[in-house]
């Protein structure tokens, strides 16, 4: 199996390659074609489904996996969200989405502000590259959740789904 994810970022890559750990998983550089910042479950999705789609085309009978980190809105409070989407080589979707936790307030207003996630994290903690490592979420939950174990639960969801498919044809 063959598996090109819509992204280089090592948190989703490890992700993918955990799950799926008999495969070639190989990154590509794909756009979202939504915002750099999603702001709702909507975008988040849409971004996931572009770079599943887009990562497919990469390889002739190869899996494409897209996985998205956004926020969104419930009530009066911001919450972190990410969404996966994996396409088959026959072009079957199958989409998840993972955890969610409530952002603090003063991170949330500077992202509603037009701030990336990312950065907002990399200035507020000043710590260097945070998106491929703890992420948001890591540095929220004290290290007990990382980036990449959210993407792995959201990766698993997507597998389970694929070979539950296959299973039943």
């Amino acid at each position: 199996m063959k598996i090109v994810t819509g992204t280089f970022n090592q948190a989703k890559m490890n992700a993918v390659k955990d799950v799926f750990s008999e495969a070639e998983v190989i990154g590509a550089d794909v756009d979202s074609k939504v915002d750099s910042q999603p702001k709702s479950d909507e975008e988040t999705l849409a971004g996931a489904i572009n770079r599943a789609k887009a990562s497919r085309l990469y390889i002739e009978d190869g899996y494409g996996v897209g996985l998205e980190g956004g926020v969104m809105p419930i009530s009066d409070q911001l919450y972190l969200c990410n969404w996966g989407a994996l396409v088959t080589p026959d072009h079957q979707l199958f989409v998840a989405s993972g955890a969610r936790i409530p952002l603090p307030d003063v991170i949330a207003e500077a992202v509603m502000n037009g701030g990336e996630l990312g950065h907002v994290m990399k200035e507020w903690t000043k710590m260097q590259n945070i998106r491929h490592h703890q992420g948001a979420i890591g540095i929220f939950t004290n290290e007990w959740v990382s980036r990449k174990e959210m993407f792995s639960h959201v990766v698993k969801l997507l597998a389970g789904q694929l070979a539950y498919s296959t299973k039943s044809e």
